[in-house]
Parts: structure tokens; C-alpha cells; sequence
């Protein structure tokens, strides 16, 4: 704090030790697109984490059940999040944000691999604009079965094979999420998606 009684912006960092305070924060501040988007993958990832904690009350839970807890969640948060705004369709998960920002996902629990396809045709052919701004999302993937590291290998063959306009690489900071870009059929531009696993299998063998 200076002589004027005011806090400079690291000190002001410093007072958001809980993750999601820190990140509701940092999106408030945040000067450009590529700034909101880190921070909403973060808001994502916490969010999944937090999930994966409580398999036990989840994995009996429906597509929109799901999606309801997430959007709960990121709107605890600070997002302007909301379940099947009508952008070309009803997308699972928008999320807006000044200066015309628009992240888009598509959930899907991972019954086969054709079911996630059209989780990211939909995300990709229908829901997104393509813009400057509106060149992100996400497909969101409720895993319910075991080895959640095999499932994310074979659903990027699955899409490599259906898509061989998609480059697919290992997200440097969880090796079970994965990152997607090609370009836009509206607009040209490149279109990112990031492909991220919740888990929430629960199967103890404690159990008689």
C-alpha cells in the first residue's frame, strides 16, 4: 500500500488466495481476449478438480445435471455463463465477457466416440462464430469409466481419423487434456479447441 492508502496491483493480487476469488480477479482485469481466455480455462480446470473430488455423487447424474453443477460453479465465479443460449443453436455452455468476447463448449458424457464426434461438429459447424474473439472452446468430457488417459488417446484418433483437418497436441499442463486447432469454415481463421476430461468414475473395491 502507498502513502495514499492505495494497493498497487500485485498487492492487490496478494489478497486473492483462494483460487477462484484469484481467478474472478483476474478476469475482471484482464486487458485482451488471450487474457480472458487463460483465465476461463483456469475457472474450467479448478472447476473439474473440484468435481473429480466427489465421483460418489455424481456418476449417476444425467448430461444436464452435469452441466448445471459447471455453470453453477462458474458463475459462483463471476462469469456471465449460461446453459443453451440460442448462438446458432443451443450450445451446453457460453460464456461472454466484454468486447464481444464468447467462449463456447459442448459437454457430452463419454458413451462412444461418435458421441463426442458431434459434440465437436456441433461446437465447431454450428455454435461458433469463427470471429476474432470468438475463436475458442471447448468440448467438456464427463468420463465415467476407467483410465481416463486411454479414452483421451483414442477419442484423438477417433477425431484425427474423422477430421484430418484438425492438429491435435498434449496440453503442456495436464497431459490427460488435449488442444485442437484448424481453421473455421465461416471465417478462415484459426479455431482452437481444448478437449478436457472430467472424471468421475466410482467403482471402490471395498464394496461386498
Amino acid at each position: 500500500m502507498n502513502v495514499k492508502g492505495q494497493y498497487s496491483l500485485e498487492e492487490l493480487r496478494l489478497l486473492f488466495r483462494h483460487e477462484p476469488d484469484r481467478i474472478r480477479f483476474e478476469m475482471l482485469i484482464a486487458a485482451d481476449h488471450e487474457a480472458r481466455l487463460r483465465h476461463v480455462e483456469a475457472a474450467i480446470d479448478w472447476i473439474a478438480q473440484e468435481h473429480a473430488k466427489t465421483p460418489q455423487h455424481r456418476h449417476k447424474r444425467d448430461e444436464d445435471e452435469l452441466t448445471t453443477d459447471l455453470i453453477t460453479d462458474l458463475k459462483a465465479m463471476g462469469f456471465d455463463a449460461s446453459h443453451d443460449k440460442d448462438y446458432g443453436g443451443h450450445a451446453d455452455i457460453v460464456i461472454e465477457a466484454r468486447e464481444n468476447f464468447l467462449w463456447l463448449a459442448e459437454a457430452k458424457i463419454h458413451r462412444d466416440y461418435a458421441w463426442l464426434l458431434k459434440g465437436f461438429q456441433q461446437l465447431d459447424t454450428r455454435y461458433s462464430t469463427g470471429l476474432p474473439g470468438q475463436d475458442t472452446g471447448s468440448l467438456i468430457i464427463y468420463c465415467k469409466r476407467r483410465r481416463v488417459d486411454l479414452v483421451m488417446d483414442r477419442w484423438c484418433e477417433e477425431l484425427a481419423r474423422a477430421r484430418p483437418d484438425v492438429s491435435i497436441t498434449v496440453c503442456a499442463e495436464n497431459p490427460l487434456i488435449r488442444r485442437s486447432s484448424h481453421r473455421h469454415e465461416r471465417t478462415g481463421l484459426l479455431f482452437r479447441v481444448r478437449h478436457v476430461p472430467i472424471s468421475i468414475y466410482f467403482k471402490p473395491d471395498d464394496r461386498s
